[in-house]
């Protein structure tokens, strides 16, 4: 139940904050504001507009690979490379874009234009969940305000890669699970659950975490078979969306293959002779796994056997190599940058103002990494001005991001989809500590609680 206390019993408390606070009070003012909410959304959608439209980029690498990919399927020709059927990435995202060329045109304004529709979607998604998780109005405002500015995010709007479609459909499937109970809401909750695992398969996972969470924090022991039921009915939504896929995949390839046929090659590039932490595929090891889209699924098979086997014969340089992948996966961001080097025309012309904007994202992804274990912390502090367990899907996420890195390699674009998570935190840290003394009246008048 959402509550709004008398802002005339607050109105000494709010005087005693601005008179303490004379920095931060302007700041809390403009978020407070009824006009703000419309102008930060207007700013979001149009310094990613901007980016599109006036810094055109080519699709390289990564991006062009799922873009022909997608045009191959609007055409007619289905999830196929070189006139081979594939399944060598999953098929989530291209098949997404495929449907989108197909009504709108082999264009990559219309994946563009998608990416920008879902960005302003995890616009919203972020608001409510910070303001139900939180439990704050202001750490909420805060926390788009940040997304907004956040250059990296701006950035990738621009690109044909999962990670807008990813991180859109994982802050879906949480907000739907954890605000909704109606058996239609659960099913679709299933349905974008299976969508983000169709697009990267570790997504798998994360609904069972919520169930976990679900169980622990029902106040009546009579609803865990309640929760469990739903659990089910979401598991069985997305399998409805995963097995006619793995079926396609066994009839194609004449073996079970559930989503994708890159896992050993994943596993391969980041345990070798010569590997660093990151994705390396310059190795004379990966080069025996012999890929080609004919051969995929034995090529796959052999990058398996080939990683196993060298961490098998190579545990130390394994053991060694994890706090590499995680400083791959966490030190660095604005990853960005690199897809302008590749593919805007220009770019030398202007390379110094792209290495500054980068210097600027790492300092800003900094500062919200370092607000959201500042936020932990305070969670210590203050369990009550929360909701738990919620509160800790946004931790569980980072750790199982890097745990998957452990195992594989680290890259800071797979931290992308964590990024909203830790907004939420550090937004929320900023606004505890700031407040201070006077936390409990300010936020009396700009907050507002709900019950899950």
């Amino acid at each position: 139940m959402n509550t709004l206390p008398d802002p005339e019993s607050n109105i000494e408390g709010i005087h005693r904050f601005r008179r303490r606070h004379r920095i931060a009070a302007p700041l809390f003012q403009l978020l407070d504001s009824h006009v703000f909410l419309p102008a930060c959304f207007i700013l979001f959608v149009a310094l990613r507009v901007a980016l599109i439209f006036f810094v055109p980029v080519e699709m390289t690498s990564d991006a062009s690979w799922y873009f022909n990919r997608a045009v191959g399927i609007a055409s007619g020709g289905g999830y196929s490379e070189a006139g081979y059927p594939t399944a060598y990435w999953p098929v989530g995202y291209p098949g997404f874009l495929g449907i989108l060329f197909y009504l709108f045109g082999r264009d990559q304004l219309v994946g563009q234009i998608a990416n920008l529709v879902m960005a302003a979607l995890s616009f919203f998604l972020q608001l409510e969940l910070t303001r139900r998780i939180f439990r704050s109005e202001a750490a909420a405002r805060l926390g788009v305000l940040l997304l907004t500015l956040y250059p990296n995010h701006v950035a990738y709007t621009s690109f044909i890669l999962t990670e807008v479609y990813f991180t859109f459909l994982l802050l879906l499937g949480v907000y739907l699970y954890i605000t909704r109970s109606r058996w239609l809401w659960i099913w679709v909750c299933g349905i974008v659950f299976g969508l983000a695992a169709l697009t990267k398969p570790q997504a798998v996972f994360l609904p069972g975490l919520l169930v976990l969470f679900h169980v622990f924090s029902a106040e009546r022991k009579d609803r865990l078979r309640q929760h469990l039921i739903k659990g089910f009915a979401i598991y069985l939504a997305m399998a409805m969306v995963l097995v006619p896929w793995a079926v396609r995949n066994t009839m194609i390839f004449g073996e079970l293959v559930l989503i994708s046929t890159n896992g050993g090659a994943t596993l391969l590039t980041g345990n070798h002779p010569t590997a660093s932490g990151g994705y390396e595929e310059n190795d004379p090891l990966v080069a025996q796994r012999n890929f080609s889209v004919q051969d995929q699924v034995e090529s796959d098979r052999r990058a398996k056997k080939l990683a196993t086997d060298w961490i098998r014969e190579n545990p130390v340089r394994f053991v060694e190599l994890i706090p590499l992948k995680i400083w791959h996966l966490w030190s660095r961001n604005g990853e960005a940058e690199w897809a302008y080097q590749a593919g805007y025309r220009y770019y030398e012309q202007y390379s110094g103002a792209f290495r500054t904007m980068r210097w600027i994202n790492q300092i800003f992804y900094a500062l919200l990494l370092v607000g959201s274990f500042a936020a932990a912390f305070l969670l210590i502090r203050h369990p009550d001005k929360v909701a738990w367990p919620w509160v800790l899907v946004g931790y569980c996420l980072m750790i199982y991001l890097t745990l998957i890195s452990v195992v594989f390699s680290g890259q800071p674009r797979f931290h992308f989809p964590a990024m909203p998570w830790a907004i939420m935190y550090a937004a929320w840290a900023a606004v505890m500590i700031t407040v201070n003394q006077t936390r409990e009246r300010y936020d009396a008048y700009v907050s507002r609680t709900s019950d899950f």
